[in-house]
């Protein structure tokens, strides 16, 4: 609605992951290296944690693009409380295993199991790097999932099995991981993507606007470190705020958008999208 009069191209501030749009504003991008260096280099799974909104979900995306033909299908999982036979089930069928596997039960985990393993394996065969994704993994404390991931994770022992298991969850995930040594004694690494700075919180919003078109200053100084200070920095609640702001300028006519719109703009927002600091 309001990206001709900020002569932009495209909505800057998508509200939802946006790996196309990728940012490499510091944190993400050694996120993001961290995670190739452990598939590039066969080392079997990696954890990528964050807080809500911190763009963890994006990053992971961004592997797909990121990477080489010779790495892949990717799997993302975004159910991570289906019962163990369920997520065996959906990572076979997503594999290429018949559709029907995802109706099996517990019961039957070890057919289930098997097919997997038979999937793997085919993929492997093909010179194929095959990456899980495990998305809100937090939310696996007290799970037998913790287990099945185990029995994948075995899988690898054999020479004709190659993949990657990715957990991608909130900062909880790194304490959950220390109460699981088998799981933990597995990890290569460890990703973590912490609140933007001031200076990257400026850079994110100046880089995003450019990759839409922008060429001309939006934000005065005095808006970008208010944008920080409502924000605390975590690039989903920046994304809102610039939005809105955009839209609030674009609506009012303004030229230029400063500290008093954006403070004036943030009561419109839930207190749950912004993190306020006193």
């Amino acid at each position: 609605m309001y990206e001709s009069y900020w002569g932009l191209s495209r909505p800057p501030f998508p509200s939802g992951p946006d790996p196309q749009g990728f940012i490499a504003c510091h944190p993400h991008q050694a996120a993001l290296l961290k995670l190739r260096y452990t598939i590039e280099s066969g080392l079997g799974v990696a954890a990528l944690t964050g807080e809500i909104g911190s763009g963890k979900t994006t990053v992971a995306g961004r592997l797909v693009h990121e990477l080489t033909e010779d790495y892949g299908p990717f799997v993302h999982v975004v159910f991570p409380r289906l019962s163990p036979g369920e997520l065996i089930g959906w990572l076979a069928v997503e594999l290429g295993a018949e559709e029907h596997m995802l109706e099996k039960t517990d019961e039957g985990l070890d057919v289930v199991l098997r097919v997997l393993r038979e999937r793997l394996s085919d993929w492997s065969s093909r010179d194929q790097h095959p990456v899980l994704v495990i998305d809100e993994a937090h939310l696996l404390k007290n799970s037998p999932l913790l287990e099945v991931l185990m029995l994948l994770l075995n899988f690898r022992d054999s020479a004709s099995i190659d993949f990657t298991l990715l957990l991608v969850g909130h900062t909880s995930l790194s304490a959950l991981l220390t109460r699981v040594p088998q799981l933990a004694d597995r990890l290569a690494v460890v990703a973590h993507l912490p609140s933007l700075s001031a200076n990257q919180t400026t850079g994110y919003i100046t880089e995003r606007l450019e990759s839409a078109g922008c060429d001309r200053a939006v934000f005065s100084a005095d808006a970008l470190a208010a944008i920080h200070r409502l924000t605390g920095g975590v690039p989903r609640a920046i994304g809102r705020l610039c939005d809105l702001s955009l839209l609030v300028g674009f609506a009012d006519g303004l030229r230029e958008i400063r500290a008093d719109d954006i403070h004036d703009v943030s009561l419109e927002l839930p207190r749950v999208a912004l993190r306020r600091v006193s």
